[in-house]
């Protein structure tokens, strides 16, 4: 049985989370892997930051979530920290 790391269970599980529209109030979904989501009603983004995962520092996190997934998390990790005040 291959133990994977509950860390990075965000990144292998992403669970979708519905959130309020920072600029019009409308709802909108955002998955737990992305740090922003765009609103069908104003054409704004949503954004929110990632919190701090095993992902940033573990050397084994490419094996651990793929390749593609780490990709996917540096990604949406830099948006967050861009949106950052």
């Amino acid at each position: 049985m291959e133990v994977k790391c509950p860390g990075a269970a965000m990144m292998r599980e992403a669970v979708p989370e519905d959130v309020i529209c920072q600029h019009c109030g409308n709802e909108l979904e955002i998955w737990s892997d992305e740090a922003r989501a765009k609103c069908r009603k104003c054409g704004n983004y949503y954004v929110r930051g990632l919190s701090q995962s095993c992902l940033d520092w573990c050397a084994a996190a490419e094996e651990c979530v793929g390749a593609e997934a780490l990709d996917r998390y540096r990604r949406e990790k830099a948006i967050s920290e861009s949106a950052a005040p």
